[in-house]
């Protein structure tokens, strides 16, 4: 599937589970930029706001939905982790430049996450359940380098660049994990490009492979990266892949 508009196609980022847009507009989003992009990186959660623990999915969808008719034309998605399958969602029900899935679960829903977690990743899996009650600040370097970076990443970078963990709306879980998955048949007339890091503690290969079986996604795995590659210290690699597939895009 051509697009040739997909050069000047604004972006909108997206976040995942537990964090804010501060996950893209630390570093990609401003190097999209700084290169000419219109982009935009809405909050799906608020965190502590009245009512949000019983937000659900499909309000998250409705607030991508609302930023990316604020961007206007058809925008490129960019969805990470949770904010992976909101940008699924939109896929189905519009049209898109583009998607791309980073560090994203599958179409079939966060499932396999949590049982990757539980099974490979039980200190990860309660510091999110610390999360959830409350207490991500008592969270400390540890800790959001096992969720988020691989052993090498110096304390003082993890230190600068990952906000404590935020609760997240239960129901807007429960809905990505059963009673609310994209329709990736619908889908599927997105150009996709799936990427996931090396040794991301949250989203299985498998889930890399079901995007590209639901999408036709082009894949990749980011060498010795972990879920945080928005904020890794190497984060100019996944800017430069995200880059580089536009392009090929454009001149396909």
């Amino acid at each position: 599937m051509n697009s040739p508009e997909i050069t000047a196609a604004p972006m909108l980022f997206l976040h995942g589970a537990f964090c804010g847009p501060e996950m893209w507009t630390q570093f990609v989003a401003p190097w999209f930029a700084a290169r000419g992009r219109r982009t935009a990186a809405p909050q799906l959660s608020a965190p502590g706001a009245p009512g949000a623990r019983k937000a659900r999915l499909r309000d998250y969808v409705a607030i991508a939905r609302a930023a990316a008719d604020e961007l206007g034309g058809s925008p490129v998605v960019v969805g990470h982790s949770l904010g992976g399958l909101v940008a699924q969602h939109l896929a189905a029900e519009r049209r898109l430049a583009g998607l791309i899935l980073v560090g994203s679960p599958g179409p079939y829903g966060v499932a396999p996450s949590f049982w990757r977690l539980s099974a490979q990743r039980p200190r990860v899996l309660a510091a999110l359940m610390v999360a959830q009650a409350g207490g991500g600040a008592l969270l400390g370097v540890q800790a959001a380098r096992r969720a988020l970076f691989t052993d090498d990443a110096p304390d003082d970078w993890v230190r600068s660049v990952a906000a404590p963990p935020t609760p997240e709306s239960p129901l807007a879980l429960l809905d990505a994990m059963t009673w609310d998955l994209p329709n990736w048949l619908a889908g599927r007339r997105t150009p996709t490009l799936a990427l996931i890091g090396e040794r991301d503690a949250f989203i299985p290969m498998s889930d890399l492979v079901a995007n590209a079986f639901a999408y036709g996604a082009q894949t990749d795995v980011l060498a010795d990266m972990a879920h945080g590659a928005p904020i890794d210290p190497h984060w100019k690699r996944l800017a430069w892949r995200m880059e580089a597939w536009l392009e090929e895009r454009a001149a396909a």
